[in-house]
């Protein structure tokens, strides 16, 4: 049933691409919600994370969260971003106030996310042409990016990162060179720390128990970061980890080899 679906999407952006006359030869890519292609710098005519294989420097493009399948242009591209059902998950908060915030949490909560929002959309210069990570912590996955998510069984916005199983003092990691743009704490996130590697590529770390950085640091790939904690909006001690690619949030699996907790 995918592949079918896959095929008529295909087919639909074939003609679409050839009732465009402006565009002389069809660049077609069919890809899921969250993950990343790599195209042509001069076909897609714009500025972002380059790195190289087999001898061509390529672009990486990270692509939206979609909650249906959506077409997207990036300069002479056509991409067909395909729904994907990642699950669930339910968890029940106690604290009400980090539910249902009072309205100066609200105010504050809200700064927080344009704050990081703001971060986000910088393209600094790019410390390697790699496109290479380590993970933060060797564990497993407690839950999944893109997850619909409940709390308190009240539907909130969908679950953007990776949580991976940590107990509180847990050493966390730089999983590639980069420079140290955000360490604070935050309604939400907890003490978050926030690593940008040029080219519009963050990764983001949240709900430490404290930080081995100061801002403006430079950390080399391998190099401690933070320690697990369980600060901000949380049910237990974990590392809920982000990556940002040119202003999407991707899905941190797809970078590097890890399993399941199987409990």
């Amino acid at each position: 049933m995918e592949a079918m679906r896959r095929l008529i999407l295909s087919m639909m952006l074939l003609t679409s691409c050839a009732s465009n006359k402006h565009m002389t030869e069809p660049n077609i890519l069919i890809a899921d919600s969250g993950s990343f292609v790599f195209l042509k710098p001069d076909k897609a005519t714009i500025d972002g994370y380059l790195t190289k294989k087999s001898q061509q420097e390529l672009l990486v493009y990270g692509l939206p969260y979609v909650d249906a399948d959506t077409e997207i242009e990036v300069g002479d591209y056509k991409i067909m971003v395909v729904m994907k059902d990642f699950g669930e998950s339910r968890i029940e908060i106690e604290d009400q106030n980090l539910v249902t915030p009072v309205l100066a949490d609200q105010k504050r909560a809200s700064a927080e996310y344009l704050k990081v929002k703001k971060i986000i959309q910088n393209k600094s210069e790019q410390y390697s042409m790699n496109f290479k990570f380590q993970t933060p912590i060797k564990s497993v996955i407690t839950s999944a990016y893109g997850k619909r998510r409940y709390i308190n069984n009240i539907q909130r916005s969908p679950h953007m990162a990776l949580d991976l199983r940590g107990a509180t003092g847990r050493e966390i990691y730089a999983p590639k060179k980069g420079k140290v743009v955000l360490a604070e704490n935050h309604f939400y996130a907890g003490n978050k720390i926030i690593l940008d590697h040029g080219g519009g590529l963050f990764t983001a770390y949240s709900h430490l128990s404290s930080f081995n950085i100061k801002m403006g640091d430079i950390v080399e790939t391998g190099d401690l970061i933070g320690f697990v904690g369980m600060t901000g909006r949380v049910t237990g001690p974990h590392l809920h980890w982000e990556v940002f690619l040119n202003g999407n949030r991707i899905n941190p699996e797809l970078l590097v080899d890890l399993e399941y907790a199987q409990d």
